[in-house]
């Protein structure tokens, strides 16, 4: 039977191990947190480190923090020999940085996919969480099976290298923004002196509505932001947009105001926190104060 490997066992890797466990594949799991994987210690093989992952595995799955994070981890597997491996990338990478390393990897020897992820850590655990999948199509036909177990949502072919990752940040920009906006006009709504509770249901009855509207409307309005995606990594999937347009020459006028309100809630020190937290900032220009 194909010998798994999991590098990354963080909120979402944690739930994809246990689902691949639970569908008795051998697995192999890596964390530079040691303390991540005691959960594990029972039920996978626990590498010493990535290279010991590397060499007890037929197919690994990366679920890392970005592409600064997945190039390191690669590229020292490469020099240390992928011939015959598929390296799949479960993370929210840098599209043009999964085309190189699908390059990379194949000269040397090996396979790479960009395999993002939509869903969330809930999903993860469950096992419903969707794949949009880049790379070539023997990749996704050979591993397809593999990423049902954690995505009975459906694992998507999206095209090329890359593809995978470019599907996802859309769908991340559109949610984000989406958040920005709610942001900024409650907040106003309040000033003016709305029942924001009220105009909330009224606007959930209009076109408006959906399920983004639903989920992180009551947390601005209620000023109780429940983590659910932190602020980091919104900016950091909103900066690999950011970048994509400049590579492309072409203007971001939306996004650059987005992108700015991100950056101001990190220098404030909210980065950790939830993505909601953006209206706390903008609250915070005039003056107002948040509930207790």
């Amino acid at each position: 039977m194909t010998k798994i490997g999991m590098v990354g066992l963080g909120r979402m890797g944690s739930g994809i191990c246990r689902n691949l466990i639970k569908q008795r594949y051998s697995v192999t799991a890596y964390d530079i947190d040691r303390e991540l994987l005691k959960p594990f210690a029972s039920y996978a093989n626990i590498a010493e480190n990535g290279r010991e992952l590397l060499d007890g595995s037929d197919v690994i799955f990366l679920s890392l923090p970005g592409s600064v994070q997945v190039e390191e981890t690669v590229r020292e597997w490469i020099a240390h020999g992928v011939k015959g491996k598929i390296i799949i990338d479960l993370s929210t990478s840098y599209p043009l940085s999964s085309k190189q390393l699908h390059e990379e990897v194949r000269a040397a020897g090996g396979r790479f996919a960009d395999a993002s992820l939509m869903g969330t850590p809930a999903h993860a655990e469950q096992g419903t969480l969707m794949v949009t999948f880049g790379g070539d199509k023997e990749t996704f036909e050979d591993t397809r099976g593999i990423m049902s177990c954690f995505a009975s949502r459906g694992v998507q072919y999206m095209g090329g290298p890359g593809s995978g990752n470019i599907a996802k940040l859309a769908n991340n920009y559109l949610a984000i923004m989406y958040v920005a906006l709610y942001s900024e006009i409650f907040p106003l709504a309040e000033k003016l002196g709305f029942d924001t509770r009220q105009l909330f249901e009224t606007i959930g009855h209009s076109g408006v509505n959906c399920a983004m509207y639903q989920s992180n409307g009551p947390k601005i309005v209620d000023q109780i932001y429940e983590p659910s995606f932190s602020l980091d990594l919104a900016l950091k999937d909103i900066t690999y947009v950011k970048k994509l347009f400049e590579e492309y020459s072409m203007p971001s006028f939306v996004l650059d105001g987005g992108l700015n309100l991100l950056r101001l809630g990190q220098l404030k020190g909210y980065g950790d926190h939830d993505l909601s937290e953006m209206a706390r900032v903008v609250r915070e220009y005039p003056g107002m104060e948040e509930k207790n």
